[in-house]
């Protein structure tokens, strides 16, 4: 967050996909079914990559300091990194 590599909140994150400042979308585990259609729905539209978090919203709120269920990563490189680690995880890809 201090980097400013990061933006949350959906329609943060919708404004800055749009204008594809958006390089990974990212997605607490515990979000809606509604919320999760519409990040799936504008990565699609945006050709970003998704990702599914392990992570709860209360989680990542004390991860980033903001209590939230999009986070968008703005910077390319960090969201390679991020989508290489998920990968090895092997988590879940929305």
């Amino acid at each position: 967050m201090r980097a400013k590599r990061l933006t949350y909140g959906f329609e943060t994150v919708k404004a800055a996909a749009e204008h594809k400042e958006v390089f990974l979308l990212l997605a607490a585990a515990d979000l809606s079914q509604k919320t999760r259609k519409e990040v799936r729905f504008l990565a699609e539209k945006c050709s970003i990559p998704c990702l599914l978090l392990p992570h709860s919203m209360e989680q990542i709120a004390g991860i980033i300091g903001r209590k939230t269920g999009v986070v968008g990563v703005t910077d390319q490189g960090f969201a390679a990194k991020l989508t290489l680690a998920h990968n090895e995880t092997e988590e879940t890809i929305l």
